[in-house]
């Protein structure tokens, strides 16, 4: 940007053009005011000079490493030193950030689209390689090894973004989830998936087709409970994605429970909840999560607008059929 300064100097020199008629041959200036113009300039340029090494220092080519760093720096909750499921899962986090794509998991269906749409970097929310024993299926090991193989194809690194996402504020899977949910929650402890609120007084089955209407846009189209779907309720708790240990929920001392299918198992979960009339709704875990991972563009738009980031789509669609 030209200073006051420099702005008066032009214009002392277009004030001269316009009584020349415009044409240059008519100006007139004697030998000081060219040596000051000529200086002036000279400096000007000198200026600009500057401001272009400055510039570009800033225009340092972004690596998908620095991207990575960006969202660690976000975790001040993570054990970044000990035990985290954010890790590069897959690639060279070495090369430089071309595009990105965000998902709750890197399917083979999104890792399809990232190939068409030259993506070399994909974020995923959950493990894209099933499980993280040694103890594996073969038809697992076969299908991990053609996912390998097509994430090949793109040279495309695939980062992890778990423990951070699931509690980074009003970007993240929990706060996105509440926020769907519409519901006044309480102040949730920043590394805590739990959090309650209390709702106005309806039915199980009323709230139970409340969450179901809520989660349809992110490709599940129901929900199912245990428990008395006629009794009245007015104090939620819920966890976010497989975080929903009821024993933890119990420390709000809900009326009713949200959960998910990842975070409970029949023989315990679903005893204690029938045995303790604690209704409780589930869901499915990308269900309740994939609100958060389509955030994650605002978040990059937001923080790092340079970077052209897109959600690409699983294929998670849950259909319920009685």
């Amino acid at each position: 940007m030209l200073s006051d300064k420099d702005y008066e100097l032009l214009d002392e020199v277009f004030q001269k053009l316009k009584q020349a008629d415009n044409t240059c041959s008519d100006v007139v200036l004697d030998p000081e005011e060219v040596r000051v113009l000529v200086d002036e300039f000279d400096d000007f340029n000198h200026e600009l000079v500057e401001i272009k090494k400055i510039v570009d220092e800033r225009l340092i080519v972004m690596k998908i490493k620095d991207v990575i760093e960006c969202l660690k720096e976000e975790g001040t909750w993570v054990c970044w030193n000990r035990c985290t499921r954010d890790r590069v899962l897959f690639g060279d986090d070495d090369q430089e950030v071309k595009k990105i794509g965000v998902c709750w998991v890197a399917t083979n269906r999104v890792i399809e689209q990232a190939l068409e749409k030259g993506i070399n970097f994909i974020i995923s929310h959950e493990n894209i390689f099933y499980t993280t024993g040694t103890h594996i299926e073969t038809k697992l090991i076969e299908s991990v090894e053609h996912k390998k193989e097509l994430l090949r194809k793109g040279n495309i690194c695939v980062y992890r973004c778990h423990d951070v996402w699931d509690s980074i504020p009003v970007y993240g899977v929990s706060d996105v989830w509440a926020k769907k949910l519409g519901f006044e929650f309480k102040d949730r402890v920043i590394n805590s998936y739990y959090q309650s609120a209390n709702i106005p007084k309806q039915t199980v089955s009323q709230l139970a087709k409340h969450v179901a209407s809520v989660l349809k846009e992110d490709g599940e189209e129901g929900v199912y409970v245990f428990g008395n779907v006629n009794k009245e309720v007015s104090h939620l708790a819920i966890g976010t994605g497989a975080g929903t240990d009821i024993f933890e929920m119990l420390e709000f001392n809900p009326d009713v429970v949200i959960v998910a299918d990842d975070g409970i198992t029949n023989y315990k979960d679903a005893q204690y909840a029938i045995d303790n009339d604690l209704p409780m709704i589930v869901v499915n875990h990308a269900g309740c999560e994939i609100g958060g991972l389509k955030n994650m563009v605002n978040y990059f738009n937001d923080k790092l607008p340079d970077l052209d980031v897109e959600y690409l789509e699983e294929g998670y669609k849950i259909s319920y059929f009685k």
